[in-house]
């Protein structure tokens, strides 16, 4: 995929077909106070043919966690778990970190729109540290009120952990100074993800551009990258342009 930047009326269509995080009815529904019993999350997911667990717009809250993980990551031992456009908090996620820390099958977590917050990301990379067997290679936390010290705990993982593929950050509280730390570790350590989306941080301007730049020099794994709705200068898109046209299999969008 060539570098490539499309209009803003075209952004989330595209998006749709970028990231996993993405549900146009984010912008039609707001989550409700849970209406789940016990039995009924249960049944939710023991109906579920394949490992593939998705609770998306389930009204789930912190106290639903106990029994989505004994039922979904325990019992079923899903690969995949959806849990995006809840309202999950940090103590939701701790419940959910605890049994990843044990986990050696969970492969893919979207967390995307809930209100897991920087607490909710220690939570989550500290259990990724702890486990050496940990699977987990896609994780999206976009819509999280996330900020920079998120960033700082990411890059932590990051240094060390060699699954993580595709990582979703979108529509956060991110800022530059976080861009430049993801951008240094993806130049000097990181040599595993692929697929980084940064989309609708508004934080995000030319401050860092310096530091991705080097970083779509020097970085070879990582395939592509999705700036949509930042607020990059017309000048900083074109540099950006530039320094990955030599790579027509690279993914840029802007």
């Amino acid at each position: 995929m060539s570098a490539t930047n499309n209009s803003r009326s075209d952004e989330h269509s595209i998006i749709a077909y970028l990231d996993d995080d993405f549900d146009p009815r984010n912008e039609i529904i707001e989550p409700e106070p849970s209406s789940h019993t016990k039995h009924e999350i249960q049944q939710l997911i023991e109906t579920r043919h394949s490992t593939s667990i998705s609770l998306l717009h389930e009204q789930l809250t912190d106290s639903d966690m106990p029994i989505i993980v004994d039922a979904a990551i325990i019992k079923k031992k899903c690969t995949e778990l959806k849990l995006g456009y809840n309202q999950i908090t940090s103590e939701g996620v701790k419940i959910l970190a605890d049994a990843i820390k044990e986990n050696s099958t969970l492969e893919r977590l979207n967390l995307f729109h809930n209100n897991i917050a920087d607490q909710g990301v220690y939570y989550l990379t500290q259990a990724l540290l702890s486990n050496e067997k940990s699977k987990v290679k896609m994780l999206f936390i976009g819509h999280n009120q996330i900020t920079d010290k998120s960033i700082e705990c990411l890059c932590d993982l990051l240094k060390i952990n060699r699954n993580i593929v595709h990582l979703g950050l979108s529509n956060n509280e991110i800022s530059d100074r976080g861009v430049i730390l993801l951008a240094n570790i993806l130049t000097n350590g990181n040599i595993t993800l692929k697929e980084l989306y940064l989309w609708g941080n508004k934080s995000i301007g030319d401050v860092c551009v310096d530091a991705l730049a080097d970083m779509l020099v020097y970085n070879r794994s990582l395939m592509k990258l999705v700036l949509f709705d930042c607020n990059l200068s017309d000048l900083s898109k074109e540099r950006l342009r530039e320094v990955v046209k030599p790579r027509k299999d690279f993914g840029l969008f802007l």
